[in-house]
């Protein structure tokens, strides 16, 4: 019986060993050098890794001055097990990580299906969702994307789809000239009431020029216009679903838990804790009448009220 006792405290004191060996997951996170702003971003996301548990996490702000033999210095000495590579960080730095520990990436559109990490585009599946909470009339939706680039959010935006009972016209499209004449042909197809377009963060579809059609055009034909960003809300798409980042960093801090555990571990998964932008105007305009439990959703409202 003395025996058995020495045996079950070995097995407790190991097991107690190795619980705080697997508590002590180690993350060091790069993130450039950058305006009060998105250094502001940065932060949010790293303090909400820390608040994962079973992590240790500690930042570094990187330049273009910053060497490889800098970083992986500073990941030797601190015995970083999983690297986070925060916004644009130089390849020069991040691939010189890569080959001594699991390297994933965040805060960034992750327009790459191979690339490890957590992206800035919302997940599908709430974007449906939120969809069919404000206009259940809606039955399809057109969306233009990169397979190359975006191939992963399709994929798992064409599941959701099924799983709402929507038609998801996904269009690919290998350069903005393709995209320019694929929206040309989507603006005189779509049935108004019935069709939406969604707006991804995929770099195929130069917003900067065609946002202001798509607005105009969405608004005069009464399309739904949803997005990932909240700045097209306030200029009037319907409404935007876009990371908490705190809540960014916590999913993170899982996804490095994971990579640590199974290092080849690939492509990117779409943040899943988000807030909301909602345009009552276009909403008016379109005939929604928006209840106030989904007004509740919502974080920020546009137009916004003057002050």
């Amino acid at each position: 019986m003395q025996q058995y006792r020495r045996i079950t405290a070995f097995l407790v004191a190991w097991l107690l060993a190795s619980g705080t060996a697997l508590a002590e997951t180690r993350i060091g996170v790069l993130y450039p050098e950058s305006a009060p702003a998105l250094l502001q971003l940065y932060q949010a996301i790293i303090n909400g890794m820390s608040k994962a548990g079973e992590v240790q996490v500690q930042g570094r702000a990187v330049s273009e001055r910053t060497s490889p033999e800098e970083v992986i210095a500073w990941a030797q000495e601190r015995r970083n097990q999983v690297t986070v590579a925060l916004g644009d960080i130089p390849p020069a730095l991040t691939e010189r990580l890569a080959a001594d520990a699991p390297l994933i990436y965040g805060a960034s559109a992750l327009n790459d299906n191979a690339r490890p990490g957590v992206s800035l585009a919302a997940s599908p599946a709430q974007m449906f969702d939120r969809l069919r909470q404000i206009k259940p009339e809606v039955e399809r939706i057109f969306v233009l994307y990169r397979p190359q680039s975006s191939g992963w959010l399709i994929a798992a935006a064409r599941t959701a789809a099924r799983q709402q009972g929507l038609e998801l016209a996904a269009i690919a499209c290998e350069d903005a000239q393709q995209a320019g004449a694929a929206f040309t042909r989507v603006l005189q197809q779509a049935r108004p009431g019935t069709d939406a377009i969604w707006l991804t963060l995929d770099p195929v579809v130069p917003l900067n020029q065609l946002l202001p059609v798509l607005l105009r055009e969405s608004w005069d034909k009464h399309l739904v216009l949803i997005s990932n960003n909240p700045v097209d809300v306030a200029k009037g798409a319907l409404f935007a679903l876009y990371p908490d980042y705190p809540a960014m960093g916590r999913q993170l801090a899982e996804r490095a838990k994971r990579q640590a555990v199974r290092p080849t571990l690939s492509g990117p998964e779409a943040s899943e804790h988000l807030r909301g932008a909602f345009n009552t105007r276009t909403a008016s305009h379109l005939g929604i009448v928006p209840s106030e439990r989904v007004l509740r959703g919502f974080d920020r409202t546009f137009p916004e009220e003057q002050r």
